[in-house]
């Protein structure tokens, strides 16, 4: 448990960042495929397909670091996302994270406005959403995150 805290506390700071330069950074072209993704995503949560909509989140976050122009912050949000999306879906209580879809609609309509503020702001409340409904302080399930991990590594190897 202790790891996954971790990792969720790493994403929000490298999220934070994001947000703030996708503001000054976004273009409209990029904005409206985020926007596309984003109704992917809900259409799969609708439909009760977790895992495509976990995995359409996760992609919507890289699109957004992808807007912050900063390569090296890419490069630390692909690996977060991926350990952060196999965080959820060990540990969400809910079966479902409809929150997303109006969450990232109004990050995208602050990163839009270029408000920066705003976005720090709004990507708070959504990261502070999905830890809510975590089960992190519980023996939740039997799986070991850095086993779990291990063996994704091992897979790429």
């Amino acid at each position: 448990m202790t790891e996954a805290k971790q990792i969720l506390k790493a994403r929000e700071v490298l999220e934070l960042a994001i947000v703030e330069l996708a503001a000054e950074h976004a273009t409209a072209e990029q904005i409206s495929q985020c926007r596309e993704m984003v109704a992917e995503e809900h259409q799969a949560f609708e439909k009760g397909d977790l895992g495509r909509g976990i995995r359409l989140s996760g992609e919507f976050h890289i699109k957004m670091a992808a807007m912050a122009n900063n390569p090296p912050l890419m490069s630390f949000q692909r690996s977060l996302v991926s350990q952060s999306s196999l965080i959820i879906a060990l540990y969400e209580s809910a079966k479902h994270t409809n929150c997303s879809y109006d969450e990232h609609t109004q990050l995208l309509d602050a990163i839009a406005a270029k408000d920066k503020e705003k976005a720090i702001s709004l990507m708070r409340i959504h990261l502070d959403h999905i830890k809510s409904k975590l089960k992190l302080d519980e023996e939740t399930t039997p799986s070991d995150l850095h086993a779990v991990f291990s063996n994704v590594v091992k897979k790429k190897a």
